[in-house]
């Protein structure tokens, strides 16, 4: 426990964030390369099989991308969670064994609701508060780790006297494709430029990462997440005014349409008095002519 806390004081939660983030941009698309080079090298099918499982963490790293945000909301909302810092935590941690010790009789239902529940409520929400930051870092590593995993199927399928490619009539497969192709398009809008360019699409852009997870536990047979999280999600647009703000925008966009159509059909109408005005313009002039 000492050591650990130790560790713990030592850390810099910015020097963190920038190596997780130099090592996802730039050593872990080097890492995938080496991996795919290897398992189209090596003929020991345990080693390759150990890789393709490594591949599969993709769908972990998945969930936790999308379930961040709903956690930290649905924490400060119904638990009342708030964000504890470093040392905070780290001087519970040295405090835990003595705690502990100085409170063996009298650690009863009381102590763990007052004091257990809420350090770990707490815990978990200042931790996910803090890997907001990571959203898009993760969601790359997620794209690669899911790349990884697809080319090594394909590896494993070759070797096996298959055709590359799939059949469409496989649900599991056909569905991993889409979520690797879903992935592919927000791997490609998650840099900076494409960020500036989008501008305010890149939010609708970026929504195809719920295609992805959708075609995901589809995939992989956890349609349980699936529930879970657009249950959460629900929660979270409810309460953030989210829902509302999206009828009342659907409703003003059914008015806009109507009126749109309303003032068509005037102009229309105009049309339709103005050629009539024409003709009956032209039939005067025809007889003012030659009916004399």
């Amino acid at each position: 426990m000492n050591k650990l806390t130790t560790l713990l004081s030592k850390v810099s939660l910015a020097k963190v964030e920038k190596y997780i983030t130099l090592f996802i941009y730039y050593i872990l698309p080097v890492i995938v390369i080496i991996t795919l080079i290897s398992a189209m090298l090596t003929t020991s099918n345990v080693w390759f099989s150990r890789q393709e499982f490594r591949g599969n963490r993709w769908w972990n790293l998945l969930i936790i991308v999308l379930f961040i945000k709903p956690i930290t909301f649905l924490g400060k909302k119904y638990f009342k969670a708030e964000s504890i810092t470093l040392e905070y935590f780290i001087q519970i941690l040295k405090d835990l064994p003595k705690t502990i010790k100085n409170n063996q009789k009298n650690f009863d239902s009381q102590m763990i609701h007052s004091h257990i529940i809420p350090f770990i409520v707490n815990s978990f929400y200042s931790i996910s508060l803090y890997l907001m930051r990571f959203r898009r870092p993760l969601g790359i590593a997620t794209f690669w780790l899911l790349f990884t995993h697809g080319l090594l199927w394909q590896t494993f399928r070759i070797r096996q006297g298959f055709s590359f490619g799939f059949n469409i009539g496989e649900t599991a497969i056909l569905s991993g494709m889409i979520t690797l192709l879903a992935l592919v398009i927000g791997a490609i809008t998650s840099n900076d430029y494409a960020m500036q360019k989008l501008q305010k699409n890149r939010k609708k852009v970026q929504m195809i990462a719920y295609i992805a997870f959708f075609f995901a536990a589809i995939h992989t047979g956890n349609i349980f997440w699936l529930i879970v999280y657009f249950v959460a999600k629900y929660f979270e647009r409810r309460d953030t005014g989210m829902l509302k703000e999206r009828k009342i925008w659907i409703i003003h966009q059914a008015n806009t349409i109507k009126n749109n159509k309303r003032i068509q059909k005037q102009r229309n109408a105009i049309k339709n008095n103005k050629s009539i005005t024409k003709i009956m313009d032209k039939i005067h002039w025809f007889a003012s002519k030659f009916l004399k």
